[in-house]
């Protein structure tokens, strides 16, 4: 049963890297978008052309989508905003139990945003004119249930994972005779 949880565990482990490096790609990308945008339009602005008029509404939306995404790469390396005031103060014994129901906390509250997402974008859909280049509002606004869904997801990946290797560790702990 120890090698099946094991095995689960380096599944979404793997999984996990993999969503990762997507992200990782899908920001670096935006990122790059942004600089050399910005820097057209500097460039152009200083030259006395005075710049390109779509390029400011398309740079406001591409950190949008930088900021939201970059939040959800945070998630996928637990490098997202926490509080740690008083973990030295907590014992290491309680430590994993603790960080998994703030887990499954996070992830009822993404869960929720993303729902809250879902409605606004279908408010949008519905009663939103067109924007930037002709698309619909929603199309933009796509960013906020896909960041919510994707937070929502390394949450429960995380969850999960402290889950199992939690119970990997008291099967080996059990199976050494020590606890």
């Amino acid at each position: 049963m120890n090698t099946k949880r094991q095995h689960w565990s380096a599944q979404l482990k793997s999984a996990s890297a993999r969503i990762e490096t997507l992200e990782q790609y899908l920001v670096t990308l935006i990122l790059t978008l942004i600089i050399l945008l910005a820097t057209l339009q500097i460039g152009l602005r200083w030259s006395g052309f005075g710049g390109i008029p779509w390029i400011d509404p398309l740079l406001k939306y591409c950190v949008l989508w930088g900021g939201f995404f970059g939040a959800v790469l945070a998630t996928a390396r637990s490098q997202h905003i926490s509080l740690d005031a008083v973990d030295y103060l907590i014992p290491e014994k309680i430590k994993p139990g603790l960080k998994l129901i703030t887990l499954c906390f996070s992830t009822v509250v993404a869960a929720f945003l993303f729902r809250a997402a879902l409605l606004f974008l279908q408010s949008e859909m519905e009663f939103g004119g067109s924007s930037l280049f002709g698309f619909p509002f929603w199309i933009w606004y796509l960013v906020f249930p896909l960041a919510f869904g994707m937070i929502c997801i390394h949450f429960t990946i995380s969850a999960l994972l402290v889950l199992l290797d939690k119970e990997v560790e008291a099967g080996k702990q059990s199976f050494s005779g020590t606890r």
